[in-house]
């Protein structure tokens, strides 16, 4: 298999850890570039000890030219800090960006739900949404991958098939629990572990952007509109998220219609599991896997509970921009990822 050389922007944090941990072993990809202006001049392994041995480079700061060396990049900053680095790469090196700043197709939704300027509108038609089980095609081609959010991923994945058929309402309810790795390595009183040690709480009700996220890409996909009432939680642990997701049907609908629909839609992805009716997903079941576990129950005549799992640093983010440099560059969709 021949090797391609991919860099890190961002490598010292949740993220960039993420992509380091699996992308060492990864048999098609050689790791050329690791930037951090935190650790600028550290050696990698001294940061990650679990990659002593696997890995010979030292933190550097982002340079285009360093940048543009690779044939893939992938983007690991904090929200907005994405614009300037993929203007001066796009159309030199694929991209695939890990922040919000290009999943949403036009400026005014960006804008409506970040409540900040979009620096790089143009751009906007040459992303493609990195959730592969829906976009794998365009995924293939594309020069620039918008990765999708953590939460999104189970809640999209447990409402497409049945919008895509037309079968539900528009008014969808989110719960969902994520852990506290989900805010970053960056300190602050709000994202630091002992915030929520032996605690969970809600934040940012009806004002997440992963609400609009989700809201706009199943339109995209299906041509239905939704309303998300979502409610995102952080809690105790590290890494994982448990979503519950309402759906209220048009009509009377059997369990057989709904598992046939699940499988029929997921059947050539491999790393969407519909558990069989009656077993719902945990998170331990998916820690440290690219897997997103799903399960539902029909609750009365038509209301379904659609319940996903997955690691929010692996599916939700790493694993998942993985998966998209796999399909850009040929390899199988599941190589280095378990």
């Amino acid at each position: 298999m021949k090797k391609v050389k991919v860099g890190i922007i961002g490598g010292a944090g949740y993220t960039g850890g993420e992509l380091l941990r699996l992308l060492v072993n990864h048999p098609g990809v050689e790791i050329t570039l690791v930037t951090s202006e935190s650790f600028a001049k550290k050696k990698v392994s001294d940061e990650y000890p679990n990659l002593k041995g696997r890995i010979p480079l030292t933190f550097e700061n982002y340079r285009k030219e360093g940048a543009a060396a690779c044939e893939f990049i992938f983007l690991a900053k904090p929200q907005s800090n994405s614009f300037s680095m993929v203007k001066d790469l796009f159309g030199k090196v694929r991209i695939i960006d890990l922040s919000g700043d290009f999943r949403f197709s036009s400026a005014k939704d960006f804008e409506s739900w970040y409540h900040t300027p979009h620096l790089a509108p143009n751009l906007l038609k040459e992303a493609v949404y990195g959730l592969p089980e829906l976009f794998g095609n365009e995924i293939k081609r594309a020069r620039l991958v918008a990765n999708p959010g953590c939460y999104p991923t189970g809640i999209i994945l447990a409402t497409f098939p049945l919008a895509k058929e037309g079968l539900i309402e528009p008014e969808v309810d989110a719960s969902a629990v994520s852990g506290f790795s989900g805010a970053g390595r960056t300190p602050s009183p709000n994202s630091m572990a002992y915030s929520v040690a032996e605690n969970i709480r809600p934040y940012k009700i009806g004002v997440h952007p992963h609400t609009g996220e989700v809201e706009a890409i199943i339109k995209k996909a299906t041509g239905k509109a939704l309303h998300l009432n979502f409610v995102p939680q952080v809690a105790g642990f590290e890494r994982g998220i448990l979503s519950v997701i309402f759906l209220r049907m048009k009509k009377k609908i059997s369990p057989k219609l709904i598992a046939g629909l699940y499988q029929k839609s997921y059947r050539s992805c491999p790393f969407v599991r519909i558990l069989r009716e009656g077993t719902f997903p945990e998170i331990k079941s998916t820690a440290f896997t690219n897997f997103c576990d799903l399960g539902w129950h029909l609750s009365g005549d038509k209301t379904i509970l659609v319940i996903t799992a997955l690691d929010n640093l692996v599916k939700g983010a790493a694993g998942q921009a993985i998966q998209n440099l796999n399909l850009m560059a040929g390899f199988p969709e599941d190589e280095g990822l378990i």
